[in-house]
């Protein structure tokens, strides 16, 4: 195991310090600063948040999140949610790897797994994305199925009542694979699932309905918005791995309510199918299991997994800096010492939909709101930066003289 504790280590300190570039750079967006708030709220009973304007309970049933509530009132600043958002995604190779040797994979073979699975783009973007519930996905799933294998059920039942605690759509994917494991694998295990599945159900649309709210999601259709995009994210998924996943043959067709609940939705504020998008976790922890029952079946795959994994990281899938040509976000310190102001400040502040840089940290300031409005005439900054002179004068304190293309630094 010495070998994917190195490999998670690496891949937390270089995520770390990413992450921390892009919330200095003012880049991340709403999300963080709402979950932000969110937790810090919670501390005082409420979930309310001014990113979306209504207590994030009814937005999504994530009462899990509440067991971050200590944690935010001891450090209440995003760079709490940053490290733990990191530390989820990738501490959870080490139940993979636990996983995959449980099959009865050779040492060498699962932690190539292990490792593969962090150098997938969508794990290393789920890392750098904004923080969601969903960071918490690959840990659960991969611990859930190392127990549900070891035939532990009350370990297996902790960890799909944590999952189903992190947003209401895992709630079905629960029932769906409790079914499977009732037939194919420990009925006992797959019944007790499935009764607890049914329970959080009724408990969600029950609560829904007393509270007279909808949950915020995505319209659904018969229909498939960008096909080459929802390609390009099956492939994603399968490359890292070696294509392994593909080797369980008909059993992929579990997989198919995961990938309808991103295939059939409709545009939303961003492509779900972007790569690193927190819509995908599901998928990438359940293409990482079946990569595992692969690589038990084909023990060559893991041979190439590594290299595979690599060449998709470095070439223009990665979604992060992480590509070559690519550096790290420039920092306006002066703008970045503004939201720090406005957040230790304590007053009441209205930012526009522009400042969700500023929104992410100043959102530890319950007082901060970010206006609902849409900001028109609003240009976004280049993505990524690619100027590296200008990023190690950032890194020495000074000023860049131009910013997001060209536009000069405001005063």
């Amino acid at each position: 195991m010495r070998a994917i504790y190195i490999a998670v280590g690496v891949f937390a300190l270089v995520y770390i310090a990413l992450d921390l570039n892009k919330l200095y750079a003012l880049r991340y967006g709403a999300d963080l600063g709402t979950h932000l708030q969110t937790l810090v709220n919670l501390r005082h009973g409420s979930s309310w948040n001014y990113g979306e304007w209504r207590p994030h309970f009814q937005v999504h049933d994530s009462w899990a999140l509440a067991a971050l509530v200590p944690l935010v009132a001891l450090f209440p600043r995003a760079e709490t949610l940053i490290v733990v958002q990191v530390l989820a995604v990738a501490v959870a190779a080490i139940p993979l790897v636990c996983f995959a040797r449980e099959l009865g994979v050779e040492a060498r073979a699962a932690t190539a797994i292990g490792i593969a699975y962090l150098l997938t783009p969508s794990a290393q973007g789920l890392a750098y994305d904004n923080f969601s519930e969903n960071v918490f996905v690959p840990l659960l799933v991969f611990g859930g199925a190392l127990f549900a294998r070891r035939r532990w059920l009350w370990p297996t039942l902790i960890v799909a009542q944590l999952l189903m605690g992190l947003k209401e759509d895992q709630i079905f994917f629960v029932l769906w694979f409790a079914a499977a494991c009732a037939l194919w694998w420990d009925r006992r295990i797959g019944i007790a699932l499935g009764a607890l599945a049914v329970c959080n159900g009724v408990g969600f649309w029950g609560a829904e309905r007393l509270a007279g709210a909808a949950p915020g999601v995505p319209q659904y259709r018969f229909a498939v918005s960008d096909p080459s995009g929802k390609v390009t994210m099956v492939f994603l998924l399968l490359a890292p791995f070696a294509f392994a996943p593909a080797a369980v043959g008909w059993w992929l067709l579990l997989a198919v309510p995961l990938l309808a609940e991103i295939v059939f939705m409709q545009p939303w504020n961003y492509e779900a199918s972007r790569v690193g998008s927190h819509y995908t976790a599901t998928l990438l922890a359940a293409s990482a299991v079946a990569a595992a029952f692969g690589v038990r079946r084909y023990r060559g795959f893991a041979r190439v997994m590594l290299a595979c994994a690599a060449v998709v990281m470095l070439l223009i899938f990665n979604d992060t800096v992480l590509r070559p040509g690519r550096w790290p976000y420039i920092v306006d310190w002066s703008a970045y010492s503004r939201a720090v102001a406005i957040r230790d400040g304590g007053l009441p502040t209205t930012l526009r939909r522009r400042d969700e840089g500023t929104w992410a940290i100043a959102a530890a300031n319950p007082h901060v709101r970010l206006d609902p409005h849409s900001d028109p005439g609003f240009t976004a900054c280049p993505a990524y930066n690619t100027n590296a002179s200008a990023f190690f004068e950032s890194v020495r304190g000074r000023a860049p003289q131009r910013l997001c293309g060209g536009v000069p630094v405001r005063p």
